[in-house]
């Protein structure tokens, strides 16, 4: 368990706040935006408030819950937007999101007699009545204060410590100047982060020196971060290869295309052959990443199965942070949301 002060990063001077429906459904009973803990989704023609860096809570209304009665359910911070399409709708990634235990729930004490700050909400809000209280659209900004208030020594838990597989549209790629950057590096820290009961305690090391890379080759499947992402993997892979004096593994994506479900092929100490699957993103969060259905499946298909996540990755401070994940990847030891329907 977190509180807020805990988990968020430091207010600044004018913080924004906003209370964000979650569930709003078509009527064909498909959700109309990109909805979950760590993403939202909206329509900027509609609504241009919210921005990055304000600090979000989720709200279910009363129109989709059992008991017909509203409840703010979790949170997080708005850590990057995407360009609208052409039709104006956008997409954020929420990171630092969390769940509330438990919920404020329309009808608790705590709430019905809470005095709002926001100038509106406090208009709005009648005795024993939450009646034209939320926004049609539901985005509601309200001050910081009244989010502090509502949140403080509230015990909160973090959506990172359940192991999350989700969408993460918004994944800034490298410019071609970082490109060139990254292979003239030297001295590119990589802290590793294994995840699991083998986890260490402390996060390990390792020291990564650029090289030659046709960007324009790898560029035509994947994006530039991803290819960084397998470079900085598989050169870790191999020195731990030569210093065990095992096998050196195969950059199998390079070898023998990108169909296989994943990218490197490493031998452990016993022989065994080990599958791996490497994410990347410049994000400062591991919240989460997509997987294919090819990943997914070879995941399942009885090789031992490993996803590297390489995020955070910096050029400028010439560092970046790996998290493993420990395969087959299931429902019992991931959170998998639907992305896209084929």
């Amino acid at each position: 368990m977190y509180t807020i002060s805990e988990l968020l990063p430091p207010a600044v001077e004018g913080q924004k706040a906003f209370i964000l429906d979650h569930g709003k459904i078509e009527d064909d009973g498909q959700l109309k935006y990109a909805d979950d803990a760590t993403s939202y989704g909206w329509n900027i023609h509609r609504y241009g408030k919210l921005k990055v860096g304000a600090v979000v809570l989720n709200h279910h209304s009363g129109k989709i819950t059992k008991d017909r009665k509203w409840e703010i359910y979790g949170g997080g911070y708005v850590e990057s937007i995407s360009e609208p399409d052409e039709e104006g709708n956008v997409i954020a990634v929420i990171s630092h999101a969390f769940k509330i235990e438990p919920p404020i729930r329309q009808g608790d004490s705590f709430i019905e007699n809470y005095e709002w700050k926001t100038p509106s909400k406090k208009k709005r809000k009648k005795p024993n009545s939450w009646l034209h209280f939320w926004d049609q659209y539901g985005m509601n900004e309200i001050l910081y204060e009244d989010f502090i208030a509502l949140m403080e020594d509230r015990p909160i838990i973090s959506i990172d410590s359940i192991e999350s597989i989700h969408r993460t549209s918004v994944n800034p790629d490298f410019t071609l100047a970082e490109c060139e950057e990254f292979e003239n590096v030297e001295d590119f820290t990589v802290l590793i982060d294994e995840d699991g009961p083998r986890r260490s305690t402390n996060s390990k090391k390792h020291k990564f020196t650029g090289r030659k890379i046709d960007w324009e080759h790898e560029n035509k499947s994947k994006q530039k971060t991803g290819v960084a992402g397998e470079e900085i993997v598989f050169d870790l892979l191999c020195k731990e290869a030569e210093e065990k004096g095992l096998q050196l593994p195969e950059h199998v994506s390079k070898t023998k295309g990108d169909g296989l479900g994943y990218d490197i092929c490493f031998w452990d100490e016993n022989g065994e052959e080990v599958h791996i699957e490497v994410k990347a993103s410049k994000l400062k969060f591991s919240d989460g990443f997509e997987l294919s259905s090819n990943e997914l499946e070879a995941s399942r298909a009885g090789f031992p199965y490993k996803i590297y996540f390489v995020y955070d990755i910096n050029i400028e401070s010439k560092q970046c942070k790996i998290k493993i994940y420990d395969g087959p990847i299931t429902e019992n030891s991931f959170k998998l949301v639907l992305i896209k329907f084929i």
